[in-house]
């Protein structure tokens, strides 16, 4: 069906709904959008044109749907040039068509006297003009819809009947429609048609759906809210009416979100008796057990009263029954938490550390004990370099894992660390102990504060490099997206803790300290340490550029010869600064051009300069001026103040001009050309005591 005036296909709204049994509520905002995707790019890669940007995705519990606006009724008839043989071996000397040209047009369908001919400076053809129609929407649909569902990611679809197929969950029902007509076709053992299901409970249907602009008043009518940015604002806004103090998790609120097609919020309450437990163990036992909404304390806010709020999927006549049976769910959770927590306080959190030995880490590195034991002995050495409480931080060290041997942690694993500090302060433990015991898995995730206090710093350096220099040894490195350790991670954090913390600590200072306690487990050469030191430069690499810092600035600065992370950092930013002046773009046009040279030059170089070599007035005026920088930028750089040394090295630029301008480095007099040499590395080891500017180049900040 076309449009006869302009020859364009007409169009339509595509709307197809795949109904399935309740799928996974983690991962559908991840398959909506990616059937989406497939989708879309299928059709594009088609050449069937739609209106991305008025396109949109659905889903609920029980559904994948995407609604495609515009869609062309076909491809556009599309004019091909075919060109042939050539025209000597299309006819033989009788002037007769041969096979060549026969079967060239056999294959287009024409007799040879319907061929023209391509005529070209490099000779002639045979031609012909084809005009090939476009395949129809209905053509093409059905294939792009199941290499759009063979691209999901599905870690274990399912099989259901006596089907070959698979997919994430059982399919019940399938619409396909372009403007008011069903596509003909089967997807998944469902042939296409235009019926949906409403609510489970409030309207379970059928329900036709006339078109696909249709679609949202015909779920909405049925109870279903299939628009998940809107079903979750509904959410949301349930919660906040429900109680102004509600503590909204983002994740759990997206989890909800896609266990319910119609939320209706709920508030249930739990005895006062409860709230002896941790805080951290009510948020967990209502957030990820029950999938409940706590309600913080008005006046601490670092606490939770004994009233939650539940997002029901039914709006039910009789909201008592339904809160009756939350509050029954919840009791027992909360009695199996007091209950852990007061087997666990029997006895002291040290207690605990026997347990470790039993508790494998890694099999070529040892026991988690084993690990508890490295990692004190190489916070105590830190805390004497950082100048801390080296008795806190080794036993804080000591007992940082403890907690995963408690009841409390062995029901709640997001509770480590939690834990931990709370059973060291009921155990007695110093206050500044427990606190690094909480805070030593931190930063936990991308956004995470880092520890808060000294000893929690060292504790979460040590627990990272063990595990780092431990796994590297195990020779169990990070390949592709492998990486069962999280080495990646415990490389980015312990970066952002030698960073944002100002840790004056030598990051190979710390590698070693770590490689000689893992000796008595596994061997570290130092060719090791040196690959480990390598994987966390390049986290630092990444860290910088989601600063917004250049990979020139980053490179010129790494090149230099740093040795603490704060050190570094304040190169970096002096650097990034000192780039956005004139003077920069010169002085790293020559220093690339030095380093060019003394690469180049295959000589030794000499680290005497003899000033009566000197041929030009210009090569003087660079030494001397060398030598008088060296003098005034020394104790700016003992000092670590970068920029006021770049400022004074700005002062170069014309003496170095001047050099270049008139002195020639490679003279063929070896005598002089020595001597030139030596200047120039002499001048970019100056600069090279802040970065090496011959790797930045002409790269701005």
């Amino acid at each position: 069906m076309t449009d006869p005036s302009n020859n364009t296909p007409a169009t339509g709204d595509l709307l197809i709904e795949i109904g399935c049994e309740e799928l996974p509520p983690k991962s559908l905002d991840v398959l909506r959008k990616l059937f989406f995707t497939g989708v879309t790019d299928g059709l594009q890669k088609c050449n069937i044109e739609f209106d991305r940007a008025g396109s949109r995705a659905f889903s609920t519990p029980r559904r994948l749907a995407v609604l495609i606006a515009a869609v062309a009724t076909a491809q556009p008839d599309q004019v091909q040039e075919r060109r042939g043989p050539s025209v000597e071996a299309a006819f033989d000397d009788a002037g007769n068509p041969t096979g060549a040209a026969l079967g060239f047009a056999r294959s287009l369908g024409l007799e040879v006297s319907d061929l023209g001919r391509l005529e070209s400076d490099k000779g002639a053809w045979l031609h012909a003009t084809v005009e090939q129609p476009g395949q129809s929407l209905e053509e093409v649909l059905y294939p792009i819809l199941e290499q759009a569902i063979r691209q999901l990611p599905v870690p274990k679809p399912m099989r259901w009947g006596n089907h070959e197929f698979s997919f994430v969950r059982p399919v019940h029902w399938l619409i396909v429609l372009h403007g008011d007509r069903v596509l003909p076709g089967s997807l998944l053992g469902q042939q296409a048609g235009r019926l949906t299901r409403g609510h489970r409970i409030h309207a379970p249907g059928p329900h036709e759906i006339a078109s696909g602009g249709a679609y949202e008043q015909v779920l909405d009518r049925a109870c279903v809210i299939a628009d998940p940015e809107r079903r979750r604002r509904r959410i949301r806004t349930q919660l906040e009416d429900a109680h102004p103090d509600v503590l909204i998790d983002d994740d759990l609120l997206a989890e909800v979100n896609n266990l319910v097609e119609w939320p209706s919020a709920v508030v249930g309450t739990f005895e006062q008796e409860f709230l002896t437990v941790p805080h951290a163990a009510l948020v967990a036992s209502m957030q990820d057990h029950q999938k409940f909404f706590p309600v913080r304390d008005a006046v601490d806010t670092d606490r939770v009263t004994n009233r939650f709020i539940a997002i029901s999927n039914i709006d039910s006549r009789d909201v008592g029954v339904v809160r009756d049976g939350y509050e029954r769910v919840i009791r027992p959770r909360l009695a199996d938490a007091r209950f852990f927590l007061e087997q666990d306080q029997k006895q002291p959190l040290d207690s605990y550390l026997p347990e470790l030995d039993q508790v494998v880490f890694q099999k070529d590195i040892g026991t988690v004990g084993d690990k508890s034991r490295r990692m004190s002995s190489v916070s105590e050495k830190m805390a004497e370099i950082l100048a801390c409480d080296a008795g806190i931080a080794a036993r804080g060290a000591l007992l940082a894992k403890c907690d995963l041997m408690t009841q409390m942690v062995g029901e709640f694993p997001e509770l480590q660390g939690v834990m931990g500090q709370h059973y060291a302060l009921s155990s007695g433990e110093p206050a500044e102990l427990a606190t690094a015991i909480g805070e030593h898995y931190a930063p936990a995730f991308a956004g995470d504060a880092i520890p808060g206090t000294p000893a929690g710093r060292i504790v979460s350096l040590a627990d990272r490099a063990d595990t780092l220099v431990g796994i590297f040894a195990a020779g169990l490195r990070p390949s592709g997206n492998k990486d069962p350790f999280a080495l990646r991670r415990a490389a980015l954090g312990l970066v952002r803790i030698l960073l944002e913390a100002r840790l004056e600590l030598p990051l190979n200072r710390l590698l070693a300290l770590t490689a000689n306690a893992l000796s008595e487990q596994v061997a570290t050469e130092p060719a090791l340490l040196v690959e480990v030191r390598d994987f966390i430069v390049e986290r630092l690499r990444h860290y910088y550029r989601e600063q917004g810092y250049t990979a020139g600035l980053i490179n010129a600065t790494l090149a230099s010869d740093w040795d603490t992370l704060p050190d570094l950092d304040q190169r970096l930013a002096a650097l990034s600064a000192f780039m956005g002046q004139d003077a920069a773009i010169s002085l790293a046009a020559a220093n690339k051009r030095i380093g060019n040279i003394l690469r180049k030059s295959g000589e030794e170089i000499s680290a005497h300069i003899d000033a009566k070599r000197f041929v030009f007035d210009e090569e003087k005026q660079l030494f001397d001026e060398v030598c008088k920088m060296e003098a005034t930028v020394g104790p700016f750089l003992e000092a670590g103040d970068y920029t006021a040394t770049l400022q004074h090295l700005a002062g170069l630029r014309e003496p170095v001009d001047r050099f270049f301008d008139s002195v020639m480095v490679m003279d063929e007099n070896p005598a002089l050309r020595s001597n030139r040499l030596a200047l120039l590395a002499r001048l970019k080891a100056l600069f090279d005591r802040i970065a090496d500017l011959s790797v930045l180049g002409q790269d701005r900040a």
